[in-house]
């Protein structure tokens, strides 16, 4: 009989298990609840993947580029405009600098330019697509580097197996935007900055982070976010070991005067090529604000917004009466009252952090049948993936016996937050922070393992 119990009992053990992965598989939960589990694999068995920085890199390029050739998705919006001043650069012909759009946001030209390098090599969007596919697989292999310093081996690891499986940051390669490039640039500022493994630079390490961080800012202005998490790491580092006040003061001074002298060499680089001429300048900043206090759009791009103001541009751009326009329009919204303004950053946050921007990559498809049931599952596991990261996070940001790098990755997260508390945001402007969150979520599988050892 007892025989008999185990024959039978087997078959309906798989029997069961199978009918629990369709149910999870319809509802649209089987993706991310695997990826979870692997990673809660890793961690309980404190499982460490030798060459790990070599495989993610390998792996996750690989990863990409198969999801390259799977999605093509059209160069639409300001990708579009961007693709083809890059066209135009490449043939020599330097007219795209009299659009409005490249005389009001002229920091532009400088990732027209580092696309029109690309295209040098090889005419062809994809040649783009594949460096954003290297560059993006770069980006969480220093993010593995910077986890590792502080958490074990196995919980580093176990977080950047969310952040490579994270469907977002896989599928954006496709998309011909300027933020994975910006993002490699600024995610290696922060690892010369505070990465154990640029130990051996020295004090040169400060002025290089400065200069890897301009980079970054250049192709796309999100330099500020970093700059205040880098001065929240001084600032935390110094109250912490009072004795590196004097080479933590002198070092950050070395960043920004780096920052800064690349800035101006690259703006004037810019302008006496001849690609802008108003080189690397914002000739209308106020825009961010005005939309991202746009109650009705959530602090999305406002159509109504940008033609009241447009209209009063002349051929130069901004006039007065645009900043006239500006400033009724913003001191309108701010008089709304704390409850209509607190409403308001609550559907901001939403908008931003909440809603998944799979549609840049998936938008172009017909989804049908089989297709629609595994967009659903992509989409649900992009969505647990992130708040998994969110609350390992918070569950690993308490341990005051942590040095400050442990937790510049969070400094950079809540940098972002309070800036897009202010400015416009669309969802795919979280691709940043985001990054820094996972890294941060190592943090909290290395809690998870138990209690906690000394690291370097």
């Amino acid at each position: 009989m007892h025989h008999a119990f185990h024959v039978i009992w087997r078959p309906f053990l798989i029997c069961f298990v199978l009918a629990a992965i369709g149910i999870l598989l319809a509802g649209g939960w089987l993706a991310g609840l695997c990826v979870l589990a692997a990673a809660g694999w890793l961690v309980r068995g404190r499982v460490t993947i030798q060459h790990f920085t070599l495989w993610l890199l390998i792996g996750g390029f690989l990863l990409r580029v198969a999801v390259i050739l799977v999605l093509n998705p059209p160069i639409i919006s300001d990708f579009g405009l961007l693709f083809e001043a890059s066209q135009s650069l490449l043939a020599g012909d330097f007219s795209f600098q009299q659009l409005r759009y490249f005389s009001l946001w002229a920091y532009q030209s400088v990732f027209v330019a580092w696309q029109a390098m690309l295209l040098a090599i090889w005419n062809n969007p994809l040649i783009i697509k594949l460096a954003n596919a290297l560059l993006s697989a770069g980006t969480v292999c220093l993010l593995y580097r910077l986890a590792r310093d502080h958490v074990r081996e196995s919980a580093a690891q176990a977080a950047m197996l969310l952040l490579t499986a994270f469907p977002f940051a896989l599928t954006l390669p496709t998309v011909l935007t300027n933020q994975i490039s910006s993002a490699f640039f600024l995610t290696l500022g922060v690892w010369l900055l505070a990465c154990y493994d640029c130990k051996r630079l020295g004090f040169w390490r400060f002025p290089l982070a400065g200069l890897a961080l301009q980079a970054g800012n250049l192709l796309r202005s999100e330099g500020i976010i970093l700059l205040v998490a880098a001065l929240a790491y001084a600032v935390f580092t110094v109250l912490q070991q009072p004795n590196m006040a004097k080479r933590m003061v002198c070092g950050m001074a070395a960043l920004l005067v780096a920052y800064g002298a690349v800035g101006v060499g690259a703006d004037a680089a810019v302008r006496a090529s001849g690609l802008n001429a108003n080189g690397t300048a914002n000739g209308y900043p106020g825009w961010k604000f005005v939309t991202g206090l746009n109650f009705s759009t959530s602090g999305g791009y406002s159509t109504d917004d940008w033609n009241q103001l447009s209209a009063t541009f002349d051929e130069n751009g901004p006039t007065e009466a645009t900043y006239q326009v500006q400033d009724a329009l913003i001191s309108e919204r701010l008089s709304a009252g704390p409850k209509a303004l607190l409403l308001h950053a609550a559907h901001k946050c939403k908008l931003l952090w909440c809603n998944d921007a799979l549609d840049w990559a998936f938008g172009h498809l017909q989804l049908h049948d089989c297709l629609t049931l595994i967009y659903d599952n992509i989409q649900k596991m992009d969505r647990m993936l992130f708040y998994a990261a969110l609350l390992l996070a918070i569950f690993g940001v308490y341990r005051p016996r942590r040095t400050a790098a442990a937790y510049l990755p969070l400094f950079v997260v809540f940098a972002a937050f309070c800036a897009f508390l202010l400015i416009e945001v669309q969802p795919r402007y979280a691709y940043l922070p985001q990054l820094f969150l996972f890294c941060g979520a190592s943090l909290g599988f290395d809690r998870l393992i138990g209690k906690e050892e000394n690291h370097a």
